[in-house]
C-alpha cells in the first residue's frame, strides 16, 4: 500500500483538511470528528482498496483499516500538518507539548555536541597526563574543533528550532549569527555600561555564544512574524521583501526583548539550581539520581538541557544532569548485570549481558525496557543505586568539564588538576553499581518458567500452536461481540472473553508490536509468528485512557506471564462500557484452522484459549 496516496485520498473524501476537526485511532480503525457530515463521501471511502468498512457511529466517522492503522494515521497527521493552517493535536497536553518541543529541538544536534565533547575530553586527558602543551598550535586547533559546536550553539539550535516551529531555517540561522556577530561582541565589550544606545533605544549588552534559550525564543517569535509578513506580501515580491521585512522586524525584537529575556531565564535557572545544590546538595542529588530513569522514560530529562548548556557557558562545567545521569546509568548496568548472572532463562540472560554493556556506555534503554522494567524488582534496585550515587555526587559537588554521553567514555572529562573530582566520580559510580548489583542479586526475581514452557507448546511436526489465555474470565464466541469489525471476523478469527480480573498478561514469548495511545488494546507477535490483538472491552477508546495502566512499551520484548496492562473493571462498568474483550489472531489467513478451547472460563496464562493449526 502507498500510504501517502492512500492518506491523500482519505483526506479528499472527508471533504478536505478543513473539514477535519479531530482525528485519533484505536487498534483497527481511524476515527474522525468532522465539521460537516454532508461533505464526507462515505461510499467512495468504502470502495478504497485497504478499507474494510466505514460508518458514522455516535457522531464520529470510523474507517476500519486493520493492522496498518498506525502507519496510515501518522501519514494523515503529517499531511494535515503540511496543509494550509496546519493541524493542532488537541489530544496533547500543554506540558507534553512543551517537552516535545524541547526534545525535538535538542535531540537532532546532540550527535555533534557529543562528538565535540569527546574530543574536548580527550584534550583534557592528554593535558592532565602532560602529553600535550596548551600553548602548542596542535592543541589550539583541536580545541577550536571541540569548542566550536558549543560556541556556535545558537546557530545549531536555530536550524533545529526552525524545523520544529516550521519556519525558514536560513532566516533563523541568520538571527543566531547576529547574536554572536564579532562586531556586536566588540561593542558589548567596549560599552562598559551594560547597554548599547541605538537610535535612542537601550539594547542590553550580552554575549550570546553558548546560550540556548535566547535563540529558541527568537525563532519561536520568528515563526509568527514570518507567517504574518508572508501573508501580506504579494507572491511576485515574496522572494525579495519577505526576508527583508522579517529581519527588520525580528532583529530589534530579538535584541531588545526576546534574547535578553531568554538570557535572564537561563541565569535564574542556573541560580536556582546552584542554590538548591549548595543548600541541600546530597538530598537533591539523591532525589534526582533516583528519578533519572523515570525522567528518561517520560522524556522530561531533555528539559534540563538548557540549564546544562548555561552551566557550561558561565561555569565551564556541569554539576547536575550529566554527573547524576552517569551514576544512574551505571546503576542500571549493575542491576542488569546481576540479572544476567542470576536468571536461568538463556534468552533473557543473553539479552541482559548485552543490555548491561550498553548501559555502561551510557545507553540504558535496552536495559530498562528489556530487563529491569520487565522484572520490576531489579528496576527498583537500580533506582536505589542511582539515588545513592546521586547523593555522593551532590555531597562532593562532582563536575564534568565537557559535554558527553553519561557513560564510562566520559570518565576522562572529570579530571581536574589539584582536585579530587575524578576520585569522587569514581566513588559515585562504584557505589551506585554495587548497591544496584547486590540488591538485585539478593532479590527473588519473578520467574514464569512453567508458563513459558506452556506458551512454547508448538511442535514443528504437528504444526500446532497452543495459545494461552491472556485474561481471566468467561469465554464467549466472537459473534457475541457487539461490533461488526470483530463479530464478522473482518480483521481475523478468535474468541472473546468477559474478564473477571483487571489484568492482561502476555500469553507467549514475543514482542509488543502495537499499543494504542489510550492503552485499551495491545498487539503482540509471538516467536513463532502468531500476531495477536487483545482489545479490552468495546468502544473503550472513548475513555481516552482513563481506567487503564500500561505496564509495557511498544517494541518491548515480553515473556509469558508478563503483565501488559492493568484496567479498572469497576470504572469501565460505571461508564457503561461493555467488558467483552475480543482476542484476535490478526494473521489468521496464514493458518489452516483456529479452534477455540471448549472451556467455559479460563485463568490467565494457565489455561489454553485457542489451538492454532498451521497449514
Amino acid at each position: 500500500m502507498n500510504y501517502k496516496e492512500f492518506s491523500k485520498d482519505i483526506i479528499i473524501f472527508l471533504g478536505g483538511a478543513g473539514n477535519i476537526n479531530k482525528i485519533w485511532h484505536c487498534v483497527t480503525r481511524l476515527r474522525f470528528n468532522v465539521v460537516d457530515d454532508s461533505k464526507v463521501d462515505i461510499a467512495a471511502i468504502k470502495k478504497m482498496q485497504g478499507v474494510m468498512g466505514a460508518r458514522f457511529h455516535s457522531g464520529q466517522l470510523q474507517i476500519i483499516i486493520g493492522n496498518r492503522v498506525i502507519e496510515i494515521f501518522s501519514e494523515i497527521i503529517k499531511q494535515l500538518k503540511e496543509s494550509e493552517g496546519g493541524y493542532d493535536d488537541q489530544n496533547k497536553s500543554r506540558v507534553s507539548h512543551v517537552f516535545d518541543i524541547i526534545s525535538g529541538i535538542f535531540v537532532p544536534i546532540l550527535p555533534v555536541i557529543v562528538g565535540a565533547g569527546l574530543l574536548k575530553g580527550g584534550l583534557i586527558f592528554f593535558y592532565m597526563m602532560n602529553w600535550v602543551s596548551a600553548e602548542s598550535n596542535e592543541y589550539k586547533l583541536l580545541y577550536i574543533l571541540s569548542d566550536a559546536p558549543l560556541y556556535f550553539l545558537p546557530v545549531l539550535l536555530a536550524f533545529s528550532a526552525a524545523k520544529k516551529f516550521k519556519t525558514n531555517e536560513f532566516i533563523a540561522a541568520t538571527l543566531a549569527c547576529i547574536l554572536i556577530y564579532p562586531t556586536l561582541s566588540d561593542l558589548i565589550g567596549a560599552s562598559g555600561s551594560g547597554y548599547l544606545n541605538v537610535f535612542g533605544i537601550s539594547v542590553p549588552a550580552i554575549h550570546y555564544s553558548y546560550t540556548a534559550i535566547p535563540i529558541i525564543l527568537g525563532v519561536w517569535l520568528l515563526s509568527y512574524i514570518h507567517k504574518w509578513i508572508d501573508r501580506l506580501i504579494p507572491t511576485v515580491l515574496k522572494i525579495i521583501f519577505t526576508p527583508l521585512l522579517v529581519l527588520l522586524i525580528s532583529v530589534p525584537i530579538l535584541l531588545i526583548i526576546a534574547a535578553p529575556l531568554g538570557n535572564t531565564i537561563g541565569l535564574y535557572l542556573e541560580k536556582v539550581i546552584l542554590e538548591l545544590f549548595s543548600v541541600v546538595g546530597p538530598f537533591a542529588g539523591l532525589l534526582l539520581g533516583g528519578l533519572i530513569p523515570v525522567l528518561v522514560i517520560t522524556g522530561i530529562h531533555y528539559a534540563f538541557l538548557p540549564s546544562v548548556f548555561a552551566n557550561f557557558k558561565s561555569l565551564g562545567y556541569d554539576f547536575m544532569l550529566l554527573p547524576i545521569s552517569f551514576v544512574s546509568n551505571i546503576a542500571q548496568a549493575g542491576a542488569t548485570l546481576a540479572v544476567a548472572i542470576k536468571i536461568k532463562d538463556r534468552q533473557m540472560k543473553s539479552l541482559a549481558y548485552s543490555a548491561s554493556f550498553s548501559a555502561f556506555l551510557g545507553i540504558t534503554e535496552p536495559a530498562m525496557y528489556g530487563i529491569t522494567l520487565k522484572l520490576r524488582k531489579s528496576f527498583y534496585a537500580s533506582l536505589i543505586g542511582g539515588a545513592v550515587g546521586g547523593a555522593i555526587v551532590g555531597i562532593f559537588s562532582v563536575k564534568i568539564f565537557a559535554f558527553s554521553i553519561p557513560g564510562l567514555v566520559s570518565l576522562p572529562f572529570y579530571m581536574q588538576k589539584g582536585s579530587n573530582n575524578f576520585l569522587f566520580i569514581l566513588f559515585g559510580i562504584c557505589s551506585s553499581f554495587l548497591v544496584a548489583f547486590i540488591l538485585t542479586l539478593l532479590m527473588k526475581l519473578e520467574s514464569n518458567t512453567e508458563s513459558m514452557v506452556l506458551a512454547k507448546a508448538y511442535s514443528s511436526k504437528t504444526k500446532k500452536f497452543i495459545l494461552l489465555s491472556p485474561m481471566t474470565g468467561e469465554i464467549k464466541p466472537l459473534s457475541s461481540v457487539p461490533d461488526d469489525t470483530f463479530s464478522e471476523k473482518i480483521i481475523g478469527d478468535g474468541v472473546a472473553i468477559i474478564p473477571t480480573e483487571g489484568v492482561v498478561k502476555a500469553p507467549f514469548n514475543g514482542k509488543v508490536s502495537m499499543i494504542t495511545p489510550t492503552g485499551h488494546a495491545i498487539g503482540l507477535i509471538s516467536e513463532q509468528g502468531v500476531e495477536l490483538l487483545i482489545h479490552i472491552g468495546v468502544e473503550t477508546v472513548d475513555l481516552q485512557g482513563k481506567g487503564f495502566n500500561l505496564q509495557v512499551m511498544e517494541g518491548q520484548t515480553v515473556v509469558a506471564g508478563d503483565i501488559l496492562v492493568n484496567f479498572d473493571i469497576s470504572f469501565l462498568q460505571e461508564n457503561r462500557t461493555q467488558l467483552i474483550s475480543p482476542i484476535i489472531i490478526t494473521n489468521s489467513e496464514e493458518y489452516c484452522e483456529i479452534v477455540p478451547d471448549k472451556k467455559k472460563s479460563v485463568i490467565a496464562v494457565k489455561d489454553s484459549l485457542l489451538i492454532i493449526n498451521k497449514c
